[in-house]
């Protein structure tokens, strides 16, 4: 539980902020349904967020599914939880092995940057602790999906048609799309649980898949994987704590950025320099992170959230554009689900495979992550490749408190654009006070490298020109999920307030009390 939420059971003013409906916000039609069917019946915003997750990996398999990871914040009765759900390297998995194959970093395809799949266990210990509804319940209307179709939504096929990994045919829209290998998993795993995915047929599967090409996962790394609870990292922001889970994620990224841009009079620049302090912080704090962030074990967050530190930090922003380089920051993509039920109970759960359609290795109808990409070929870097390790990860799901209760329920999807595009959505909220949606649909920047700095279509063309002037390598127009999507549900005393990225396929849905 962590610091602001201490006194939450001493808080009578807590009770009366309830929200009086339920919401899920999330980026497919489907999910939201189906989500949104379970909170009628009395489930639990948990049951909800792993409803939503588990369709959205048949519906949108290029970006999430049962091979990939999860991570989730949740709030109930009054307190606030963490939950690592990140796989770790194989046992054999190790920095000699990967020189020894002539390799000097992990690829992106194939079986070697395989991690062992943390979503079914995450999914799995998130319902063991504060699910109401059945276990079936939740993963029946994914199953159903697969087995039965589902028809194909524009963004969805536009996405699969773009991505740059093949993964069966590439439908087209409203075409019905049908998973019959999936749909066995997806039975297996609705009638055995998580042992059915880490101990039984579907490990072996996986093993026998990975050992077919010489890969270093094995069935005992599936046995031997367990998710961890862990304690949300804290900031705060004009006032309001916020909330990103603690390393291997890269939460660490927006705290830091909004750290030093609390430093500074955001409301007294025009839309240039505020965009300009902006994409500063965020490179700076990128550039801390790239050092200090990796292995839960190997990482120290401390220092990149150490006050004195973060005033040497905003010392570097200047006039004009830094211009050091740190390595391109690729776009990605992935899932996210927002939840509050009719009890107040608020879920942030965001499902990934990486990269679209992750190694590109399917196992009977499942494609499995590659988050070993990311892992560093330093051996003292801290997501240095190593067995049982975890690598640095970009996805984050967020919670952002107005006194000792959840204010926002939020996340972005785009692999290094997600605290890019989370700092943007504060800084409207908070500072701009605009409207939840209009934060949401409003042009976004990608920081990629150097002074290199996208901007989306939309963008004001003075905005353009006043970043150019200060020495920004500006690049107009959109980018394949170069921007991110956002999902968020905004608690306020009169209501809830959801909104659903436009650059996605998804809606916020109210459900009746």
């Amino acid at each position: 539980m962590s610091r602001a939420t201490d006194a939450i059971d001493d808080a009578p003013e807590a009770e009366a902020e309830r929200p009086a409906e339920a919401m899920v916000v999330t980026s497919h039609p489907l999910a939201v349904e189906a989500a949104a069917e379970i909170l009628r019946t009395g489930g639990h915003a948990v049951d909800a967020a792993i409803c939503a997750a588990a369709v959205l990996g048949v519906v949108d398999p290029m970006s999430t599914g049962v091979g990939g990871d999860c991570f989730a914040m949740v709030w109930h009765e009054h307190a606030l939880y963490g939950f690592n759900g990140s796989g770790r390297a194989a046992a054999r998995a190790t920095l000699e092995d990967l020189r020894a194959r002539g390799l000097e970093s992990v690829p992106e395809r194939g079986v070697l940057p395989i991690t062992v799949p943390g979503a079914v266990d995450a999914w799995w210990q998130l319902h063991a602790r504060f699910g109401k509804a059945s276990w079936e319940s939740l993963i029946t209307p994914a199953w159903e999906a697969a087995r039965d179709g589902f028809a194909v939504t524009p963004v969805v096929a536009r996405d699969w048609a773009r991505a740059t990994h093949g993964y069966q045919p590439v439908p087209v829209p409203g075409q019905v799309y049908v998973q019959e290998q999936l749909a066995h998993s997806l039975e297996r795993i609705l009638n055995e649980g998580r042992a059915a995915f880490y101990e039984g047929a579907l490990a072996d599967a996986i093993a026998a898949r990975v050992a077919e090409e010489d890969g270093w996962l094995q069935k005992s790394d599936l046995e031997a994987h367990r998710g961890e609870w862990v304690e949300p990292l804290e900031g705060v922001y004009r006032g309001h704590p916020v909330y990103e889970l603690p390393p291997n994620g890269q939460g660490i990224v927006v705290l830091q950025a909004l750290a030093m841009l609390e430093e500074l009079s955001l409301r007294d620049m025009d839309a240039v320099e505020q965009t300009h302090v902006q994409i500063e912080a965020i490179k700076l704090a990128f550039a801390d992170a790239r050092v200090h962030v990796g292995d839960p074990q190997r990482s120290d967050p401390a220092r990149m959230l150490d006050y004195a530190y973060i005033q040497e930090r905003v010392a570097c922003i200047g006039d004009r554009a830094r211009r050091e380089v740190v390595s391109g920051l690729p776009a990605g993509d992935t899932v996210y689900v927002a939840v509050v039920d009719s009890q107040g109970n608020c879920c942030s759960l965001i499902n990934s495979l990486y990269m679209h359609f992750g190694s590109g290795v399917v196992v009977d109808g499942m494609c499995l992550q590659n988050r070993g990409v990311l892992f560093h070929s330093d051996p003292a870097h801290p997501s240095a490749l190593g067995p049982g390790r975890r690598p640095y990860h970009t996805i984050i799901p967020a919670m952002v408190f107005r006194g000792l209760a959840p204010w926002l329920v939020f996340g972005v999807v785009g692999g290094y654009q997600q605290p890019q595009a989370q700092v943007q959505l504060l800084h409207r909220l908070i500072d701009r006070g605009e409207a939840l949606q209009a934060a949401v649909d409003a042009p976004r920047f990608r920081w990629i490298e150097g002074a290199k700095v996208q901007l989306e279509s939309g963008t004001d063309p003075a905005l353009i020109e006043g970043l150019r002037a200060r020495g920004h390598e500006v690049i107009e127009g959109d980018a394949f999920g170069g921007f991110g999507g956002a999902q968020a549900i905004q608690i306020e005393p009169e209501g809830l307030v959801g909104a659903s990225d436009p650059r996605k396929d998804g809606r916020a849905k109210r459900v009746a009390d």
